[in-house]
């Protein structure tokens, strides 16, 4: 697993989020992929992250790939003991499978494990997700919300966090050249204030060698 560079500035915004409020920076892509971690797995080809315009409301985060498992994914500070609950729309084609994770962790866990867990975490940190395999087909569509494909097995879309919530935009292709889009992403509080993070990276800690 490996972490790629933020694009853009190294940039830390905190303010103050109001109960329903979105705790998610740039989940609309308005300011390229700011705040959002690219991050693999160690295997794959073509694996491209980009902001396209094609969308309904553009811009939006699209994944393209020959074969692989990648995405993005963002931490959010949000008080210990509250529920967080993430929407996102997306579109998808030909695609082996498509997450949208959602799982929490206390500070001062490790950016290590915050990857290892987008890689190959537990049932228990997928809200959303489809695959070839029979879950929630079909495997190309259209514009749609992640919402209308449940994991059987997920969170439903919420957490109840440890300190810090991680959202996760994952694809994952075998050899079939697929794409994934997502876009307006919402990641939101209840019932207090929470403290959004520009750049998540901020509240872990790497692991000594």
């Amino acid at each position: 697993m490996r972490a790629a560079a933020l694009i853009g500035a190294l940039l830390v915004l905190v303010v103050a989020a109001p109960a329903g409020a979105n705790v998610l920076f740039n989940g609309d892509w308005e300011m390229g992929q700011i705040a959002w971690t690219q991050v693999s797995s160690d295997w794959g080809s073509d694996m491209a992250w980009t902001v396209t315009n094609n969308g309904p409301t553009a811009p939006e985060g699209t994944l393209t790939c020959t074969t692989g498992s990648f995405g993005w994914f963002q931490v959010a500070e949000v008080p210990v003991g509250q529920e967080a609950a993430v929407t996102a729309d997306w579109s998808g084609n030909d695609i082996s499978w498509a997450e949208v994770m959602l799982w929490t962790v206390p500070v001062g866990t490790t950016l290590e494990d915050v990857e290892a867990t987008f890689d190959s975490g537990p049932a228990e940190a997928i809200a959303y997700k489809k695959d070839a395999f029979g879950m929630n087909p079909p495997t190309t569509w259209d514009w749609e919300p992640a919402a209308l494909s449940p994991h059987p097995s997920g969170n439903g879309g919420t957490v109840i966090s440890q300190g810090l919530v991680v959202v996760g935009l994952k694809l994952g292709g075998q050899a079939n050249s697929p794409s994934l889009s997502f876009d307006n992403i919402v990641l939101t509080p209840e019932p207090a204030a929470a403290l959004l993070l520009g750049l998540p990276i901020v509240f872990l800690r790497r692991r000594r060698s």
